[in-house]
């Protein structure tokens, strides 16, 4: 079907997440980790970069914890992804009360702890584990589906003027000011709307 210049062919009903032209909003495709649990990443997330390249939403956890399990005499594969967090790194895995050092390999692209023996039935595993470190990078274009199977490209803005009450962080985190001075940084800055 053909149009001509005087027909209406879209309404555009703006969102609210961008405040200025200036800077202008650029955009690159970058790669998002995979989710613990698939869900769907909603346009103006602010994404962070983990020292493994891939983005994660920000406030992402990046503190140490813990992970709990108990051996059945069976299992030698355990996941160790939490609240949808996989862990970077582990940095204690003891069985039974017992400092393991071999015969385990940490799989950090799955979250998978791999035994080369199983642990004894009712044995109990306890794993000291390092989400990752993550700096504010940049802002998600589209809302954009994450699986568990791979990680995903995505379009995202790397510069522009955002209206900081339209952007998305984790649950229970609030932007600080290390944030805003790194995406500053990054030529993405924040007005609120009605500021001129």
């Amino acid at each position: 079907m053909a149009y001509t210049l005087n027909e209406k062919i879209a309404e555009v009903t703006p969102d609210g997440l961008f405040s200025d032209v200036q800077p202008a909003a650029l955009v690159r495709a970058k790669t998002i980790k995979r989710l613990g649990e698939a869900g769907t990443l909603k346009r103006g997330t602010i994404l962070a970069k983990g020292a493994d390249g891939y983005l994660v939403i920000l406030g992402t956890d990046g503190t140490a914890g813990t992970w709990n399990g108990t051996g059945d005499g069976s299992t030698t594969h355990f996941s160790l992804i939490a609240g949808g967090v996989i862990p970077s790194a582990l940095t204690e895995v003891k069985v039974g009360g017992e400092a393991v050092t071999t015969g385990w390999i940490y799989n950090a692209a799955s979250g998978e702890l791999v035994f080369s023996s199983a642990p004894a039935n009712a044995a109990a595993i306890a794993v000291k584990t390092v989400a990752g470190t993550f700096e504010a990078d940049c802002v998600l274009c589209d809302d954009t589906d994450v699986g568990t199977a791979a990680e995903v490209k995505a379009p995202v803005y790397v510069s522009g003027c955002f209206d900081p009450d339209h952007v998305i962080v984790a649950e229970g985190y609030t932007l600080t000011e290390a944030d805003y001075d790194i995406l500053r940084m990054k030529n993405i800055l924040f007005k609120n709307a009605q500021d001129d």
